[in-house]
């Protein structure tokens, strides 16, 4: 019987015993897959898993754990921490292993869960980063590093099924549960904590606060809004300033208070069309390509 070929999948790699990394497997993989006699997969994309793919687990009774996530991308798309917690919660069960992580292409989705599972190994944040840049290479994304940096690990765990080299000495805390319920309660502390050490707006002794005067140029098809900041003066700063050639004012006639002079701004309405830039052919094609390709780079 002639040999089977043993083909990797692309960005495979050991994390730790017991635990792969790679990209989405196809059918050239399976002889190699089969070889690492694989107890589960944790696959990480949106998108529903392969037909064969699904095929090939059922005959060999792996087990798939499905966490959807879009991965990092700037602005405003994280992986929920909470779906972290429990990913990680998966990998240091060893009732898994051995166990395979994978996205699309096993960079950034991939990349930043492994860099979290080495915080539960007590490893720098440097290391974790060098570690990503060297599958990431130059699609490297900075909101998985930092990502990666603000992550504080909480974890479920069942005795005596926890991966050896769990560490519990490293840069940061790791906090261990064994329920869901414990689980739950530990994120809501956390986001409460987030939520009162977060930055609050302030005003420091001798600030004053701004006065925003909003105006709102309709065009045809098109709304712009623009926005301008005017200091507020008290009433006794801002009438010294009008008796000396300083900015005109107003007396509310009612409580005899002075109001800061907002000067609107205007748009030219004439112009608004000659002002866009000329779209060219294909520009949006070119932009739904490159979005193409940022999301297959997962």
């Amino acid at each position: 019987m002639a040999s089977e070929t043993l083909v990797p999948t692309f960005n495979f790699a050991m994390v730790c015993p017991g635990v792969y990394r790679g990209g989405y497997p196809t059918k050239k993989n399976y002889p190699f897959l089969r070889a690492l006699q694989l107890k589960s997969i944790l696959y990480l994309c949106p998108e529903e898993y392969a037909e064969s793919n699904l095929k090939f687990c059922e005959q060999n009774s792996i087990h798939i754990f499905r966490f959807p996530t879009e991965g990092n991308k700037e602005p405003f798309v994280d992986i929920p921490e909470s779906l972290m917690h429990r990913m990680l919660s998966v990998l240091v069960d060893t009732r898994n292993f051995p166990i395979l992580i994978h996205c699309n292409k096993g960079k950034h989705r991939t990349g930043t869960v492994v860099g979290c599972l080495r915080i539960l190994q007590g490893y720098s944040l440097l290391s974790m980063i060098a570690e990503y840049k060297q599958f990431a290479q130059e699609k490297a994304r900075p909101v998985d590093m930092l990502f990666m940096e603000l992550y504080h690990p909480i974890i479920k765990v069942h005795p005596p099924f926890v991966a050896p080299w769990l560490a519990t000495g490293g840069e940061k805390s790791i906090k261990m549960v064994q329920t869901e319920e414990e689980l739950v309660e530990e994120e809501t502390r956390q986001l409460l904590c987030e939520s009162l050490l977060a930055p609050t707006p302030y005003y420091t002794q001798g600030e004053q606060p701004m006065v925003y005067a909003t105006s709102v140029t309709n065009a045809v098809a098109t709304t712009t809004t623009a926005v301008t900041a005017v200091p507020y003066l008290p009433p006794s700063t801002a009438s010294h300033t009008a008796h000396h050639g300083g900015a005109a004012e107003e007396e509310d006639g009612a409580t005899g208070t002075v109001a800061p002079a907002v000067t609107p701004v205007t748009g030219n309405n004439n112009n608004t069309s000659s002002s866009k830039s000329p779209v060219k052919a294909g520009d949006g094609a070119s932009a739904k390509k490159k979005k193409k390709d940022d999301d297959d780079d997962d």
